[in-house]
């Protein structure tokens, strides 16, 4: 084989070289944010759920302990009328409600 073969045949096998090397480099580069993405969604998931969790055990506690809203605290009225059939409770009213 002449030099002049050489020389090309050469030049391509660089080429080549060079263009699968740049294959792999991308093919590692969208393989690393394709985890990246896997891994940032992970963790919003394990965030959303220690999320609900807390909210679950507060609801329970607020549950189990009984609210302490002011409206809680108000006295209750019952409205006590006349009906047809001797004294009723219609229902209660709360003071300063609007």
């Amino acid at each position: 084989m002449s030099s002049r073969k050489q020389a090309v045949y050469g030049a391509n096998a660089v080429r080549v070289l060079r263009a699968v090397l740049a294959g792999l480099v991308a093919a590692a580069f969208i393989a690393l944010v394709v985890l990246m993405a896997a891994v940032v969604t992970a963790s919003a998931f394990i965030i959303a759920g220690v999320a609900a969790l807390g909210a679950g055990a507060f609801w329970l506690y607020r549950k189990i302990r009984g609210g302490r809203s002011d409206r809680d605290r108000e006295p209750r009225i019952l409205v006590a009328r006349r009906g047809p059939h001797g004294w009723t409770v219609e229902g209660d009213n709360r003071p300063n409600e609007a």
